[in-house]
Formats: C-alpha cells, sequence, structure tokens
C-alpha cells in the first residue's frame, strides 16, 4: 500500500482533501492509499516521518505552506528541511483566509478597522493558532501593509469560538470553516487574503482592494521524500494533476472553500520557493520566533 501521511488529525481540511484525492489515485495506481493521520506540534511530527520514510515511491506526503513555508523560517529548530528532505510533486489547491469579527463588534468593513487601529495603536486585539501559524503570518503581512499594530494573542488552539462569543474581536480563519459562518450571520467577514474576491463570498472585498499586492492564500500540497526517483513523482504529478482537473473534485474542494491547482512539478518547486522566501521576510521584519 501507497503510505499518504497527513500531519493533522481526521476531520480537518487537509485530511479532507487528501481522502478526496487517495480513492481516484489508488484507482489510477492500482494500489491501496491510505490516509495515516500524524498530527501534533504544528506540522512537525508529519513532517518529520515523511522525511525519514524511504524513497521508494510508497509514501506521499500531503502538507500546507505553514508546515513548508513559514516553520522553518520561524522555529530555531526542526527535524526537517524543506528542500533537502522533500520533493515536490504538486499543489493541490488555494486556501484562502477570511478576517472575521463577531457579529456585535463594532468594525464593519476593513477600512473601518484599519482607521481605529491607526487612531490607537496596539488597542485591538486578535487571536491566532499560535505563533507562527498561518492565520498569525498574513495577519502581521496585512498590518505592516496597512502600517498599523494590532495585539497578537496566539491560542494553543482555535481561537473561532472566542471571536464568534465575543470575547477576542479578530482571527483569520480559512474559508472552509469560515464560509458558512458569514453565510448564516454568526460571523461578519471584513475580507479575504485572495487577490480576487471569491465567489462564494460576492460581497467582501479582497484585502488587497485597500493594500494592493496583498496575497495571503494558504496552499496544500504534495511531496515525496527526496531522492524519490523522477519517473515516480512524475507519475504522481499526472495522476493528481487528472484528479484535480476533475470537475467533480473541483466541485468538493470549492464547497470546502478551496481553488483546486494541479500544478507541474516545476511550477510547484517554483511556487515552495518563493512562499518559503515571503514568509522568511516576515518572520524577520515582525521577528516572530519559536524557541524550540
Amino acid at each position: 500500500p501507497i503510505r499518504f501521511v497527513v500531519p493533522f488529525a481526521a476531520g480537518v481540511s487537509p485530511d479532507v482533501v487528501a481522502r478526496i484525492i487517495s480513492e481516484p489515485l489508488s484507482r489510477a495506481l492500482g494500489q491501496p492509499v491510505v490516509v495515516d493521520n500524524r498530527a501534533g506540534a504544528a506540522g512537525i511530527i508529519g513532517a518529520d516521518i515523511a522525511a525519514k520514510s524511504p524513497a521508494d515511491g510508497y509514501t506521499i506526503f500531503m502538507t500546507v505552506n505553514s508546515i513548508m513555508g513559514v516553520n522553518p523560517n520561524v522555529y530555531t529548530k526542526l527535524p526537517y528541511d524543506t528542500f533537502r528532505d522533500f520533493t515536490p510533486i504538486t499543489q493541490v489547491a488555494t486556501v484562502p483566509y477570511v478576517l472575521i469579527t463577531g457579529p456585535k463588534q463594532p468594525y464593519n468593513s476593513l477600512a473601518e478597522l484599519i482607521e481605529k487601529a491607526k487612531a490607537k495603536p496596539k488597542s485591538i486585539e486578535y487571536g491566532s493558532l499560535g505563533v507562527g501559524s498561518g492565520p498569525h503570518v498574513v495577519m502581521e503581512m496585512m498590518n505592516n501593509q496597512a502600517k498599523i499594530e494590532m495585539m497578537h494573542v496566539p491560542y494553543k488552539g482555535s481561537p473561532l469560538q472566542d471571536v464568534l462569543a465575543g470575547q477576542i474581536p479578530l482571527a483569520f480563519e480559512p474559508a472552509t470553516t469560515a464560509i458558512p459562518l458569514v453565510k448564516t450571520g454568526k460571523a461578519k467577514a471584513l475580507a479575504i487574503t485572495s487577490p480576487k474576491r471569491s465567489h462564494a463570498l460576492p460581497d467582501v472585498p479582497a484585502v488587497a482592494e485597500l493594500l494592493p499586492g496583498y496575497d495571503g492564500d494558504g496552499w496544500q500540497g504534495i511531496y515525496a521524500p527526496a531522492k524519490t526517483p523522477k519517473n515516480i513523482v512524475d507519475r504522481y504529478n499526472l495522476e493528481i494533476a487528472k484528479i484535480l482537473k476533475n470537475p467533480e473534485t473541483q466541485k468538493k474542494l470549492d464547497d470546502l472553500g478551496l481553488i483546486a491547482v494541479g500544478s507541474s512539478v516545476a511550477d510547484f518547486n517554483r511556487v515552495s520557493r518563493a512562499e518559503f522566501e515571503k514568509w522568511g521576510k516576515i518572520a524577520k521584519a515582525n521577528n516572530i520566533r519559536v524557541e524550540n
């Protein structure tokens, strides 16, 4: 069997996507593809297991930009290296974040939020999944471009329930969970991190409309251990890209608030390196470090 390592618990977005891909991939390759959830430590546990697996084509790794592009720029010690230990297969999807606030909070637009933050630096708090997490770095990138300062409150898990209850005013939340909350009125959406508006939330502006050039979308992608033979990597790329171009798969991802990609190996390699450099600059500019 092919082991599909997922560094998250069952039921979260990358795991759901891995399971959407695994069944048609198994059919295409004529072998079972087994999802192996290895959650914990900001994805480091799963990444370490995948990195140390034999490079024989029987292990692939479903991961996200925070594990490959942010962690190496934030953690003082990591048991894996994005470029030394992995070879890219394909970018699976982009994952927009939505800036949400509770329904009773006074903020009704991003412009209003920025104006209030400028008037009183560090007076507005925001929550995140923890220091160096995707929601933390995308918020700091927005703050840098807007020339504002807000107070970061790192959580050990998701700050979502506290945002909905009004205990903390703001957080960037992945579109997968944010879209249903906005549509049912349980949260207000101020902006989305994609360069353009989402058709799922057409009334919610992109941050880039106010801060040109801003692009804070996360992504999901598949890698293999380094030194996996090129012909095997190319076969995976071909089959997974086919799956991602299938309208049925695209609809499933669209329903999760994700945008299917299915890039070439070379394109995904470029994305991996560009994202690594982008988040490295943000981490350095904001002194985001985790001593471990």
